[in-house]
Order: C-alpha cells, then sequence, then structure tokens
C-alpha cells in the first residue's frame, strides 16, 4: 500500500506539472484540463485499491490508515495546491497581463478545512474497519485517532503562529519612520 501512496503523489505531481506546461508552453487547454481533472482520480484509485486489499482478507497496516489519511488531506488541499501552482506558472509564462493571485486564508479558515479532511479521513477508516472487521483493524483505528489528533493540534498551533507573527510584524518597524 505505502508504494500506492508513493506511486499516487508522484503522478498526482507529474499531471500538475505536465497539466500547467501543456497549457502555457505549448497552449493545449483541453489536454491540460484532462490532467489537471484526473488528479482526485488518482486518490479514488488508492483508496479502492486499499478497500479491495482489506475485502481480501489483509490484517489492515500502518499503510491502509495512512492511505485515507492522504486521500482525505489531498481531497481537501489538492484543488488548493493546483491553483497556487497554476498561477505561479501562469505569472512567469502566460501572455495575460493580470493572473489574479490566490486569495489569503486565515489559521481559521485552514484549521475548518483541516476539520473536514479530518472528517473524511475518519469516514474512509470507518468504511475500512466495516470491511476489515474490529479484530483485523488496529491500524485504521490508530489513524482514527491520529486524524482527530491531527485537527486538535492544527487548531491549536495555527492561533499561535498567527499570535507570533502579528507580534513579530508589530516589533518590525521602518527605521526611518517618525516617531
Amino acid at each position: 500500500m505505502l508504494l500506492f501512496i508513493i506511486a499516487g503523489e508522484a503522478l498526482f505531481w507529474i499531471f500538475l506539472l505536465a497539466g500547467v506546461c501543456l497549457r502555457y508552453l505549448l497552449r493545449w487547454r483541453t489536454a491540460s484540463t484532462v490532467l489537471l481533472v484526473a488528479t482526485p482520480i488518482i486518490d479514488i484509485v488508492i483508496i479502492v485499491l486499499t478497500y479491495i486489499v482489506l475485502y481480501r482478507g489483509a490484517s489492515s497496516d500502518f499503510s491502509h490508515g495512512m492511505a485515507a489519511f492522504y486521500v482525505a488531506f489531498s481531497i481537501v488541499f489538492g484543488p488548493e495546491v493546483i491553483t497556487r501552482v497554476d498561477r505561479r506558472f501562469a505569472k512567469k509564462h502566460s501572455t495575460d497581463a493580470h493572473v489574479a493571485p490566490v486569495p489569503t486564508r486565515t489559521s481559521l479558515a485552514y484549521w475548518l478545512r483541516c476539520l473536514t479532511a479530518s472528517a473524511i479521513t475518519i469516514a474512509l477508516l470507518a468504511v475500512g474497519i466495516a470491511i476489515a472487521g474490529w479484530s483485523d483493524s488496529f491500524w485504521l483505528i490508530y489513524w482514527t485517532i491520529v486524524a482527530l489528533f491531527t485537527a486538535l493540534v492544527w487548531g491549536l498551533i495555527g492561533p499561535l503562529r498567527d499570535r507570533w507573527r502579528r507580534s513579530k510584524l508589530r516589533n518590525e518597524t521602518p527605521a526611518d519612520s517618525p516617531s
């Protein structure tokens, strides 16, 4: 399973980079769109393969839970990654005079996305537990705890990071500003 996750991550970046290269360097917009739209299909294949392995009687292992975690976070955060890469590539290689920036998000917005990804992770793990049965689900239960803990820690660290950034900005005053 770990190999499937690594291959899926590699394919995500290959599809993404090939998609933006086709769009901005070769001007093949349709082929580019096909590659970029295909990136979520990689996630579907990973989770389906995970369920097939569990259905065939394998005991869950670390990688089965990691697959659910990876897929959920990829579903939630993947579109923003694609948008950021696309806009950065457009700024450098596009003939358009204006490329809209990616909107910035607050820590709260990212935490809400993390909660969404954690909820999807837990739902995917619950399906895995239903397929494998309780007796073979140690690692799926482990990853359920990881998903909950990730959301908790993200909710604590995000505001602390924002507070640290604000205090750093307040302490940085221009040298020639009137006091």
